[in-house]
């Protein structure tokens, strides 16, 4: 009887805390104010809001499963610089940041990633921009694909690259990580699916948060929903 009871017991707190979870991730997504998915700045976006230190001989980690390091070596290839000189991000006369937040066209600051494979990347690439670029306080992920010869903005997401998935069509799927400023230095960051159909990347689902993974089928749909609303409405992907 006292087995029975503590398996009855067990089970019970084990369904609360998975519903709790649910509520917490929803109500976190849905207010500014929630403190359950909240860091401090010093803790998730430092990174984002530093300037670029002009004697910085580091390289800096920038994603998780994807390498994603800008370097300072300069890229192995003209091109990149060409591909870049071309997006308009970045200022070919300049060497460094300079007060009128100019960037120059440098592995410092920008790295490149395929995503289409039956293309060249001169056709179609991404671009992980670092933060502080053009005075955008947060990284970038940008997305570029070539029509009729000119580079055309595809997507963007604010924040960056976690994991490229290869795909039969050529085209990788992609998770990525997109940070969310909730105000007073507070910020969340959503680990999202993102499939590419009909000529763009769209969202799929979430996969996780600065809680970890989303686990159980229901949990993961909760999430999903409050924070596709969430990314639509600050225009987080777009």
């Amino acid at each position: 009887m006292i087995k029975q009871f503590a398996f009855i017991l067990s089970l019970f707190l084990l369904f609360s805390c998975t519903e709790n979870r649910e509520e917490s991730v929803e109500k976190s997504v849905k207010t500014d104010k929630s403190n359950n998915h909240k860091v401090q700045q010093q803790n998730t976006s430092k990174e984002e809001v530093e300037s670029i230190k002009k004697n910085d001989s580091s390289q800096e980690k920038d994603t998780i499963k994807d390498s994603g390091l800008f370097t300072i070596g300069g890229f192995q290839d003209k091109k990149y610089y060409e591909l870049l000189i071309e997006t308009h991000l970045c200022n070919p006369k300049l060497n460094d940041s300079v007060a009128n937040s100019s960037t120059p066209c440098s592995s410092r600051f920008f790295k490149f990633f395929p995503y289409n494979h039956n293309r060249r990347i001169e056709d179609a690439f991404m671009l992980q921009v670092r933060a502080g670029v053009n005075n955008y306080p947060y990284r970038r992920l940008l997305i570029f694909v070539r029509e009729k010869g000119k580079l055309v903005l595809m997507n963007g997401i604010v924040g960056y690259l976690v994991e490229r998935i290869s795909q039969n069509s050529g085209v990788d799927d992609l998770i990525v990580a997109v940070f969310d400023d909730l105000g007073n230095n507070n910020f969340d960051r959503y680990d999202v699916l993102l499939k590419y159909k009909d000529g763009k990347y769209h969202f799929v689902e979430a996969i996780g948060d600065l809680e970890g993974e989303f686990k159980s089928k229901k949990l993961k749909e909760t999430a999903s929903k409050a924070i596709k609303e969430r990314i639509d409405e600050k225009q987080l992907i777009f």
